[in-house]
């Protein structure tokens, strides 16, 4: 059921988006989840049936997630199917079985397709939440997972092999020309002249995969944490929505008559870009049984990954000779017409920083009401690092002038990223409300790696591909202080 203050195409309003976080929030559900319930045109009648529908699929993908028969992408693809099939029904108590029915049969043929030549998913993952769930139970590993495993028991210190023991101590050449007897579909040409079964590039793609991604979360950068997560489901610009707090009730007369008020809205935009690296096992390295080429090649793309994000959120900060990027109102991010610039620099200390904290306290929201922003983080370069561990340390005071008003307060984020060695923030937690947002294509969060055999030269190339954008939706999480 469509709700009349959007559609699908159309840009959600800011009450209708309120609304659908409102009944993702009740479900558990992230705010992602809330915004593609927005964008499919959710009516609130159905939110809250949409909302638990959704966490059923949720809940009943979380083993094949886990196990990497699917991932971030395909999740979102199998939401927005599921939202689709719930879309058409009036009845509210028959959306949340529509939507787990449509998650199920899109999750089995996603699976099914990704099955190398002919394999096919459990079929009854078609049949809905209890058929997945009982699947995760009764089903058993592929040959090109049980690979992996083996090959992780090398590349990655402290694997211990459950489902891939009897492949932990084959050679690579060995390894690739493996064929179960349940499995048998043939050799074919590899690295030119080598055969290989078709499992054998599959569970190299899984295992690389499986360090890249464990290397890209060791490496996140600092800055992120002040950031939210929000999907882009293209390159096309992100339009994000700044809502008035609310307003103030007014008292009802006799008559009770109610007064009429407005919810203003306000946006900013920014676009997910791509980046990447193209690395290679050669033939010499494969013959030579030589993984470590491999593994230490999937750790720093892993790692590359990470400090580009970091690269690109604390370039946002610094844009602009450090006043930020430019708003929607023409006017810098950090901007004394915004009441988030400091008059006067200042090291981080417990005067500058009761300015910073009091100027996020009074800022007003689109209709002028206060919005009571409560700072989080402290957010320095390494030069700032000891003194604002210092300021927001836990230290008993023997008298009350030496009470320390942040004392355990805030969290602070370092950011070697950060050029300025004087220049440090002070921000809000993400969402409360939004100011730094950051997004990748489709829900693939962080990086995905390809693989295919080279042509040109004797090797299996791997490709390393991050979709990732970042930028503000509103001034008023954020508060700059230049430094003296």
């Amino acid at each position: 059921m469509l709700d009349k203050h959007t559609t699908g195409a159309a840009q959600p309003t800011a009450r209708h988006l309120a609304q659908m976080r409102l009944a993702a929030s009740k479900a558990g559900l992230p705010p992602d989840q809330a915004d593609l319930m927005a964008a499919h045109g959710v009516s609130l009648a159905a939110a809250d049936a949409t909302a638990q529908g959704l966490a059923q699929v949720a809940q009943m993908a979380a083993p094949f997630l886990h196990s990497g028969r699917l991932d971030a992408a395909a999740m979102l693809r199998i939401s927005k199917h599921a939202l689709r099939a719930g879309s058409g029904i009036e009845d509210p108590a028959q959306i949340a079985q529509a939507i787990a029915k449509a998650a199920g049969e899109e999750a089995a043929a996603i699976m099914a397709a990704n099955e190398p030549n002919g394999r096919t998913a459990a079929p009854d993952l078609a049949r809905g939440t209890a058929s997945m769930v009982s699947a995760r139970a009764g089903g058993s590993p592929s040959l090109a997972d049980c690979m992996a495993d083996g090959l992780l028991a090398r590349m990655m210190a402290g694997h211990v092999p459950t489902h891939g023991r009897e492949f932990a101590q084959m050679r690579l050449e060995d390894l690739a020309r493996f064929e179960s007897g349940a499995s048998r579909r043939g050799a074919r040409q590899f690295m030119s002249g080598l055969h290989v079964s078709d499992d054998f590039p599959i569970a190299l793609g899984i295992a690389s995969n499986q360090l890249l991604l464990n290397a890209y979360v060791a490496s996140e950068g600092q800055l992120k944490r002040a950031s939210r997560e929000v999907t882009a489901s293209d390159f096309r610009p992100i339009n994000t929505v700044q809502v008035s707090n609310g307003m103030g009730l007014d008292k009802v007369n006799e008559a009770g008559e109610f007064t009429r008020g407005t919810i203003a809205e306000a946006g900013e935009a920014f676009a997910v870009e791509t980046y990447g690296k193209v690395f290679a096992l050669t033939r010499q390295a494969f013959v030579n049984d030589d993984l470590g080429v491999l593994s230490n090649a999937a750790r720093l793309q892993g790692t590359g990954a990470a400090l580009t994000e970091a690269k690109l959120f604390a370039s946002l900060l610094e844009k602009n000779a450090g006043l930020g990027p430019t708003m929607q109102d023409g006017k810098t991010l950090f901007h004394a017409d915004h009441g988030n610039l400091a008059a006067i620099g200042a090291a981080p200390n417990v005067t500058s920083l009761t300015v910073a904290r009091t100027a996020l306290r009074r800022q007003k929201g689109l209709s002028g009401e206060a919005i009571q922003v409560q700072p989080a983080f402290l957010i320095v370069p390494p030069e700032l690092e000891t003194a604002a561990q210092q300021l927001v340390a836990a230290i008993t005071a023997a008298s009350v002038d030496q009470v320390n008003p942040f004392s355990e307060k805030l969290e602070v984020l370092v950011d070697a990223n950060l050029t300025n060695a004087k220049r440090w923030y002070l921000s809000a937690a993400p969402g409360v409300p939004d100011g730094m947002l950051h997004a990748y294509l489709d829900g693939a969060k962080g990086p995905q790696i390809f693989t295919r055999e080279g042509f040109d030269v004797d090797s299996m190339e791997f490709k390393v591909r991050l979709d990732f954008g970042c930028g503000f939706a509103d001034h008023r999480a954020w508060f700059m202080n230049p430094g003296e």
